[in-house]
C-alpha cells in the first residue's frame, strides 16, 4: 500500500511544488524544497521512499542531488523531472544517479500519478531489504559470460582486454547470433550498441529488462537521440550508457559496478524489483523478438509491473 510511502519533490519553482503536493498529498506523506542541500538534509533525517526532483536548480542541478541521494540512501528511488532535453544531463542522471524514471515537464497527471506509485512501492519493498555484501567465489564468477553485442570487433576487444581471464566474453555480431548465446543462460551483463548489422537494439533491451531483469545493461554508442535514451531508461532500466570512441577506464568501472549489481541481485532476488520497468509501446517487431526471448530460461522472480 502506497498511502505509506514518503515523496520529495525538488524544484527552484514554488508554483511547481505547489501544484505536486496538491497532486500527490492525497496519497502520500509529501515533503517538498526549492533547495538541493535542503532536500539531502530531508533525506538523511527521514525516511524517503522517492525523491523527484528537478534538473535546471541554481545551487545544485537534478543530477548531483540524485548522486548524493543514491549515496546516503541508496533504497531512495530517484527520478529525474525536467522539461529540457538535455542529453549529458540524462546520460550522467543514468550513468551517476542511476535513475528510476525520467518525466517531462509539463507532465501528464496520470503519467506522473503512475510513475511515482510504481516507484513507491518499488520504495517501500527496498526499505526493507538491504543490500547484504557479496560473497560469491572465483570459481563462481567464472561460469559468468559477458555479452558484447556488436558488430564492431573493436567493443569486444576493449570487453576482452578489460576482463581478461576472470570471465568468459562472447559477442554477436547479429540479433539471433546474441540471442543465441543468452539461450545458454550465463550471461550476466549485456554490452550492446544500439543499432547492429541494420537492427535496432533498443526494443530487445527493453523486452530483455521486463521479461530477465537480472540481466544488467550497458549501452555503448556514439548514437545521440534523446527520445530513445528516455525510453531506454523507463522500459529498458539500462544501467549504464557510455559514449563512443570507447575511454576504458570509463568502461572498467562501468563493467565492475555491473558485475557487483547481478551478483548482488543474485543473492538477494527481492532487490530486482528495483528493474521494474514500463512495458514498450506496440511494436510490429516485438513478436518476433519474443520469439527469440522464449528460448532463454524464464526468470522466476515477480516483479511489480
Amino acid at each position: 500500500m502506497t498511502k505509506n510511502a514518503t515523496i520529495l519533490f525538488v524544484d527552484d519553482e514554488k508554483r511547481v511544488l505547489r501544484s505536486l503536493k496538491a497532486l500527490f498529498k492525497p496519497h502520500y506523506n509529501v515533503h517538498i524544497t526549492t533547495d538541493g542541500h535542503e532536500a539531502l538534509e530531508i533525506v538523511k533525517n527521514n525516511t524517503v521512499h522517492v525523491i523527484v526532483s528537478d534538473q535546471r536548480m541554481p545551487a545544485m542541478t537534478g543530477v548531483e542531488l540524485l548522486r548524493e541521494i543514491k549515496q546516503v540512501s541508496p533504497a531512495t528511488m530517484r527520478l529525474l523531472l525536467t522539461g529540457y532535453a538535455d542529453l549529458p544531463a540524462i546520460i550522467d542522471s543514468v550513468n551517476d544517479g542511476e535513475i528510476f524514471r525520467y518525466i517531462n515537464k509539463p507532465w501528464d497527471n496520470e503519467d506522473i500519478l503512475n510513475r511515482v506509485k510504481k516507484a513507491a512501492q518499488v520504495g517501500l519493498e527496498l526499505a526493507v531489504n538491504i543490500p547484504s555484501p557479496i560473497t560469491k567465489t572465483s570459481s563462481e564468477k567464472q561460469e559468468l559470460e559477458i555479452l558484447v553485442v556488436d558488430d564492431d570487433i573493436d567493443t569486444y576487444n576493449a570487453v576482452q582486454e578489460i576482463v581478461g581471464q576472470k570471465y568468459t566474453v562472447k559477442r554477436g555480431e547479429t540479433l539471433k547470433s546474441a540471442f543465441d548465446i543468452l539461450s545458454q543462460g550465463k550471461v550476466m551483463v549485456i554490452i550492446s550498441e544500439i543499432h547492429i548489422a541494420d537492427e535496432d537494439m533498443s526494443l530487445s533491451l527493453k523486452l530483455m529488462k521486463q521479461y530477465h531483469p537480472d540481466i544488467i545493461s550497458i549501452v555503448l554508442t556514439d548514437f545521440k537521440d534523446v527520445q530513445s535514451l528516455i525510453e531506454l531508461i523507463n522500459q529498458g532500466q539500462i544501467f549504464r550508457f557510455l559514449p563512443k570512441p570507447i575511454r576504458k577506464p570509463l568502461l572498467e568501472n562501468s563493467i565492475n559496478a555491473a558485475i557487483q549489481r547481478y551478483l548482488a541481485a543474485q543473492q538477494r532476488p527481492e532487490l530486482l524489483i528495483r528493474h521494474s520497468v514500463e512495458e514498450p509501446k506496440p511494436n510490429s517487431m516485438i513478436s518476433g523478438i519474443m520469439t527469440y526471448l522464449n528460448k532463454i530460461k524464464p526468470f522466476q522472480k515477480k516483479l511489480i509491473h
